[in-house]
């Protein structure tokens, strides 16, 4: 009996086919020899098929593709500044530890490993983060055709525990009492905050020409949602509306396009500008230290 091309019996009964075009040996298993033959010569007539259609160019990058390349083809057109710096974070540490592993080859056990290692770190949080990176990133791959599957998906989301104790009046009232000492806008930025209920970002960013009507506009950072508040909501706790600590805001004497900005300017941060959100945060801490609350799992601005 004549064997076909490609066709390997290492040993007794057992079956396999070189494919051609790869040079990948594929197991056929212990099977009667007819059927090793039938299958082999299916194979090979395909694989002819597949070489004849393909041009040598296209041949050579079949499956060459790495997950730095798949890293550089995400989409970055409508998203936000701040958004792609984050993810350029994520795919930094993602391209260190798997940017040599091709797409195709790519599996589960490379992804937990990698939010294995950074678990074990104490970075939960920042675990959730890459694993939601590397499951858009593999979905991606999909989508070219580099990947079949998604491997990112059957990974564990790490569980996160919330560290930070929740902010009492009497922090507030504390760390209020002691802001003047720190910067001259940190206690109008305080206000706003807790009576807005607005965050962080939007607080450091929140326009004068946004109060109109009775009511203030304001578009958060992160969803680009915008909503209006009207000034007349009040806190009784602090005994103030909105209205009244915008007014504040604006009896600064300095012309600003902002509610909180630089009353004493630098050269790096001329009177009138925005207040970096960092900065923001960081004038916060020091007025909480001041007041006593110097324990690391203290409430934050945010």
């Amino acid at each position: 009996m004549s064997w076909p091309e490609n066709l390997h019996e290492p040993r007794p009964g057992y079956y396999v086919w070189r494919n051609p075009i790869t040079n990948k040996t594929m197991s056929i298993g212990y099977v009667p020899i007819e059927q090793a033959i039938f299958e082999v010569l299916e194979a090979n007539a395909k694989a002819k098929e597949i070489a004849l259609t393909k041009r040598l160019v296209e041949r050579m990058n079949d499956g060459q593709e790495t997950i730095a390349d798949l890293l550089a083809k995400m989409p970055t057109t409508g998203v936000k500044p701040a958004t792609i710096t984050a993810r350029r974070h994520q795919d930094k540490v993602i391209s260190e530890a798997l940017g040599h592993i091709k797409c195709a080859e790519l599996t589960t056990k490379h992804v937990a490993e990698l939010l294995e290692e950074i678990e074990a770190r104490g970075k939960m949080q920042w675990a959730v983060q890459v694993r939601s990176r590397m499951k858009a990133v593999c979905r991606r791959g999909m989508a070219l055709g580099w990947m079949d599957k998604n491997p990112a998906d059957a990974t564990e989301r790490a569980k996160v525990k919330v560290k930070r104790k929740r902010m009492t009046l009497d922090v507030f009232n504390a760390a209020l009492e002691q802001a003047p000492k720190v910067a001259p806008w940190l206690q109008n930025a305080m206000l706003l905050a807790l009576i807005s209920g607005q965050a962080l970002s939007t607080i450091g960013r929140w326009e004068r020409a946004s109060v109109k009507n009775g009511v203030a506009t304001v578009t958060r950072a992160k969803t680009g949602v915008s909503i209006a508040i009207p000034l007349e909501l009040r806190m009784e706790a602090v005994n103030m509306s909105l209205g009244e600590i915008i007014a504040r805001c604006k009896a600064s004497y300095v012309v600003s396009k902002y509610l909180i900005h630089h009353v004493r300017g630098n050269v790096k941060a001329p009177k009138g500008s925005a207040i970096k959100v960092k900065t923001i945060s960081e004038k916060f801490l020091k007025a909480r230290r001041l007041a006593g609350y110097t324990a690391d799992d203290d409430p934050t601005f945010h």
